[in-house]
């Protein structure tokens, strides 16, 4: 894995995120100048709260009780390399836009890799395109929470644009460990701050602590 990378794309929601009025495309993002984040997310976006109601994914620890929990999933990014896998897989063009990611995170120097193979909680320090270290406190600070799963609602999405309804399970069964990477936002804290195309990307990898 490369120990940096940088941002291609930001996106943003779409402007219609309500799943009932706007069935298989509320999930879509589109392109945006900047994201403005904080430790709440991503300003504007419905996944954005410190909390949130737990759903099936969370099932063999809450069941169907709808909790209210931490959020650790706010911002969902992918790299370039895995929207031209499942486009490759599927046969029709797969985009970030389509995926609902947020960013889109390819490597310094142009080597292929994939962002669902990053280990669970490595630290994306984010600075200034032009930084070889990040500055301390770094711009922003995501954590990698966990790998996105391939969903029905992201494959209808797939499905609506290509006119295809197969394209819904298809899209389920392919996007398995190539979806990218949902993560929350450590830093900052006290005032949002603007994620841009081109800053720098340090991942740092977890070492454990003594408590």
């Amino acid at each position: 894995m490369p120990n940096e990378g940088v941002v291609l794309q930001v996106l943003a929601p779409n402007d219609d995120q309500d799943i009932e009025s706007n069935p298989g495309g509320h999930s879509v993002t589109q392109p945006v100048d900047q994201l403005m984040v904080d430790h709440a997310g991503i300003t504007g976006d419905r996944h954005r709260g410190l909390t949130r109601r737990s759903t099936p994914r969370e099932y063999p620890v809450y069941r169907r009780t709808a909790a209210q929990i931490v959020n650790r999933r706010q911002i969902f990014a992918v790299s370039p390399d895995e929207c031209t896998l499942l486009t490759e897989r599927l046969g029709v063009a797969i985009t970030p836009q389509l995926l609902g990611s947020n960013l889109v995170i390819g490597s310094s120097d142009g080597t292929p890799f994939y962002l669902s193979d990053l280990p669970v909680n490595t630290y994306f320090a984010i600075s200034a395109g032009n930084a070889e270290e990040p500055s301390v406190p770094p711009l922003a600070t995501l954590v990698h929470y966990v790998q996105q799963k391939g969903c029905s609602r992201t494959g209808n999405a797939v499905a609506k644009a290509h006119d295809n309804p197969e394209l819904v399970a298809r899209f389920v069964e392919v996007s398995e460990h190539r979806r990218g990477i949902l993560c929350s936002v450590e830093y900052p804290v006290a005032e949002p701050v603007a994620l841009t195309e081109g800053q720098r990307v340090h991942f740092r990898f977890p070492m454990g602590s003594c408590y």
